[in-house]
């Protein structure tokens, strides 16, 4: 989980972009973007999408105050409590 000071800096060196691309977002099937779209209502946004080899992207959304992760299945249920390494 990122830091909120490790956060600011990243905004301050990305300027104004977003901090996941459209482009992933385009990558996440249709349930996992009815689920994303659901919970940005109450503040839970996409951290980054992993692309393990050989297996369907997993994207995972972090809490508004940083401090929770969390994965969207691929039939669109948020795993509150997903087992992934975090560098």
């Amino acid at each position: 989980m990122l830091s909120e000071e490790n956060d600011k800096k990243s905004r301050e060196r990305r300027g104004k972009l977003e901090r996941v691309p459209p482009e992933l977002r385009n990558r996440l099937n249709p349930d996992q973007s009815i689920t994303l779209r659901m919970i940005r209502r109450f503040g839970w946004e996409l951290a980054f999408v992993r692309h393990p080899i050989f297996e369907p992207s997993v994207p995972v959304v972090q809490s508004p105050d940083g401090q929770r992760c969390a994965i969207i299945m691929d039939d669109g249920e948020l795993d509150l409590n997903p087992c992934i390494a975090m560098r």
